[in-house]
């Protein structure tokens, strides 16, 4: 819960465990993440001589609380904005 208006009590994991909710994760160097079923990539060959790599995963945004319609839709695109903004600086 928030200690004040500007602070919010994240939960840990920092001995490992389940993840029993989607939400956003503070991964660490050296860490290593597990993804579930539905996330898996494909390796192929390329006309070329080389690889083609395609991942897929899902991708859940969950908004928690009372947001008009119009506010949900302005969350969505700014997480699918800067999901895709860091995808191609990976490029």
């Amino acid at each position: 819960m928030a200690d004040d208006d500007s602070t919010v009590a994240l939960p840990s994991y920092d001995g490992g465990g389940r993840v029993e909710r989607t939400g956003i994760a503070l991964v660490h160097e050296g860490e290593y993440v597990v993804p579930a079923v539905g996330g898996e990539a494909i390796v192929s060959p390329h006309g070329d001589g080389g690889t083609v790599i395609n991942f897929h995963f899902p991708v859940e945004v969950q908004v928690v609380g009372a947001l008009s319609d119009s506010h949900v839709q302005q969350v969505a695109a700014h997480v699918f904005s800067e999901f895709e903004r860091e995808l191609t600086s990976r490029l």
